[in-house]
């Protein structure tokens, strides 16, 4: 369906589902979402194999959501492992508490990363609490 999924990564089905999200806003909400949020998040995601995948959320510039890398560098780059990015996503496991219990790491712009809330809230339906 999506070139976006990738065999054995379950948050990679988290992040075709922004993508749809994203790409079917109407291009006054998706100018709203860029301004609210203003952030590039990389997002590096380990499975329970060990082998890691990129993903990026561009509501900055484009208003993207691509698997690796993306095009325009990122604000806050975000470790975590895949079971718990799906539980985050879901609003299963708090972000403050995943950061300070180290299963989530961030690069960057940390006080960025709070908006990811707002993004989950908007994009993957009031599920998220970061």
């Amino acid at each position: 369906m999506s070139d976006i999924k990738v065999a054995g990564f379950q948050s990679s089905e988290v992040f075709a589902a922004l993508k749809q999200s994203v790409d079917a806003l109407p291009a006054d909400g998706k100018a709203k979402l860029i301004k609210q949020v203003n952030g590039i998040f990389e997002f590096v995601i380990k499975n329970a194999e060990g082998k890691s995948e990129t993903f990026t959320v561009d509501l900055k510039k484009d208003g993207v959501v691509v698997k690796g890398k993306g095009k325009n560098k990122a604000d806050a780059v975000i470790s975590i492992n895949d079971a718990d990015f799906v539980q985050l996503a879901s609003g299963k496991l708090n972000g403050q508490k995943a950061y300070m219990s180290g299963k989530l790491k961030i690069k960057g712009q940390m006080m960025l990363a709070t908006k990811l809330d707002t993004v989950f809230k908007q994009l993957a339906g009031d599920k998220a609490k970061l």
